[in-house]
C-alpha cells in the first residue's frame, strides 16, 4: 500500500516521527499538526465489523496519548463491509468519516499534455527551508488548513530533507509569489507523487500539471503512484493515471477540529 509506505517515509524523516505496531494496528506518525501524516491502519485485511471496531478502538486508545490530529484509514481491498456499514460501526466508538482518496498509478509513461503548459513561471527545486515553507503554505491554502501546520511540518524536517530521494519543486510568478508545487519521492518500488497544491486564485491554468511533470522528470524513471483527492483525480486521469481502489479515513471529532 503506497499510502502506508509514504507515511512511513515521512515518519522516518520527521525528527518526532514514530512507527508503532500495537495489537493489530500499524501507526506511521510524523507527529506534526498535518493530519494526513499521522496515519493509523489495521495491520492487514479486516475480517468483519467486529474486527473493524476492535482495531478502531485500539487506534483511539493509542492516539489518545498524543494531542495531535490523526486518521484511521482502511483501503477498500481490506474492508469486508460497505462504507455505510463501516460508518455506522465506527460512529458508535467515536470516529467520523473525514476523507476519501483514490489510489492512482501509471507505468511511468504519462500522456502528452492536452494543452500547452505555462511558460510564464520560474521553476525552483526545493533546497531551502524558505522554499519548503512556500510549498507547505501552498498546501495549507489549497486545502483550507491553518498556516501554522506548514511551520510545524518544516520544523520537524518531515519533508524536503532527503535530496537523494525527494524531488520537490515550486512554481513562482515574475514577482516571486509561489503558484503551485509538487513532489516526487522515490519509495523504492515506485515513485510517489505527494503534496500537489496550487494557490486557489491560480487554479485551472496548468500549474499543477507543470509542477508534477517537473518533479517526475527529476526523479528516477519507474512506476509512479499517488493518492488523489476528489479535486485532483480528474487532472491525474487526464495525465494517464489509472484508478485502482479507494481509501477511506475516519478520525475523532476533537482530532479533526
Amino acid at each position: 500500500m503506497n499510502w502506508i509506505l509514504f507515511n512511513e517515509w515521512a515518519a522516518r524523516h520527521s525528527t518526532r516521527g514514530r512507527i508503532r505496531h500495537t495489537d493489530g494496528i500499524h501507526c506511521a506518525w510524523s507527529h506534526t499538526l498535518l493530519i494526513v501524516n499521522n496515519l493509523t491502519t489495521p495491520a492487514g485485511p479486516v475480517a468483519d465489523v467486529a474486527d473493524l471496531t476492535r482495531h478502531a478502538q485500539t487506534a483511539i486508545v493509542d492516539a489518545a496519548q498524543y494531542t495531535l490530529p490523526w486518521m484511521f484509514g482502511v483501503p477498500d481491498p481490506w474492508m469486508p463491509v460497505s462504507l455505510e456499514a463501516a460508518n455506522n460501526a465506527l460512529s458508535k466508538v467515536g470516529l467520523q468519516h473525514v476523507l476519501d482518496m483514490t489510489v492512482m498509478e501509471s507505468d511511468g509513461s504519462l500522456l502528452e499534455p492536452r494543452r500547452p503548459l505555462p511558460a510564464d513561471v520560474e521553476i525552483r527545486r526545493i533546497e531551502s527551508r524558505v522554499q519548503g515553507l512556500d510549498a507547505m503554505n501552498l498546501n495549507c491554502r489549497a486545502y483550507g488548513m491553518p498556516v501554522q501546520i506548514a511551520d510545524d511540518v518544516i520544523e520537524a524536517d518531515a519533508y524536503f530533507t532527503d535530496p537523494q530521494k525527494e524531488f520537490g519543486f515550486v512554481l513562482y510568478d515574475g514577482d516571486g509569489n509561489p503558484l503551485s508545487t509538487a513532489s516526487a519521492i522515490d519509495l523504492g518500488e515506485c515513485v510517489y507523487v505527494a503534496a500537489v497544491a496550487t494557490d486557489p486564485e491560480h487554479r485551472a491554468k496548468g500549474y499543477a500539471e507543470l509542477a508534477m511533470r517537473t518533479a517526475l522528470s527529476a526523479a528516477p524513471q519507474k512506476r509512479t503512484a499517488l493518492d488523489a483527492s476528489r479535486m485532483g483525480a480528474p487532472l491525474y486521469a487526464q495525465m494517464g493515471y489509472e484508478s485502482r481502489f479507494q481509501w477511506n479515513f475516519w478520525s475523532t471529532i476533537d482530532s479533526h477540529s
